[in-house]
């Protein structure tokens, strides 16, 4: 963080601000903030980054009573949601629940639609 305010001449927090509001991708290694060298200083020269949204697919976990994690895609920033997903769109199968959930860059949900059992 402190590397990457020399380089982008700002102070910590306000570095800290951009990658909050997403506009400098950054990731996290529990605490700590990791941000690639090659990013920031494209950054410092006026590059801007659109960052992918993520389609989330959960099965219905009957023995667990609970939603399951399946896959995790990343999709364009201006990606929409279809009205109806079939199986075939979210790899599923008959039988099971699933639940697709699109997230932001900030992991913000923006839209949720479930596909029902197909018997």
């Amino acid at each position: 963080m402190t590397e990457a305010a020399e380089i982008l001449g700002y102070n910590r927090s306000h570095v800290h601000q951009l990658i909050n509001e997403g506009k400098l991708p950054a990731g996290y290694a529990g605490n700590t903030v990791v941000l690639a060298e090659d990013t920031v200083r494209r950054y410092a020269v006026g590059e801007r980054f659109s960052f992918p949204t993520l389609l989330v697919v959960h099965v219905y976990d009957n023995d667990a009573d609970g939603w399951t994690e399946a896959s995790r895609t990343a999709v364009a920033p201006d990606y929409e949601m279809p009205e109806t997903f079939r199986l075939e769109d979210i790899a599923g199968v008959e039988d099971r629940s699933y639940r697709v959930e699109l997230l932001d860059n900030q992991g913000k949900t923006l839209g949720i639609k479930t596909v029902e059992p197909v018997n």
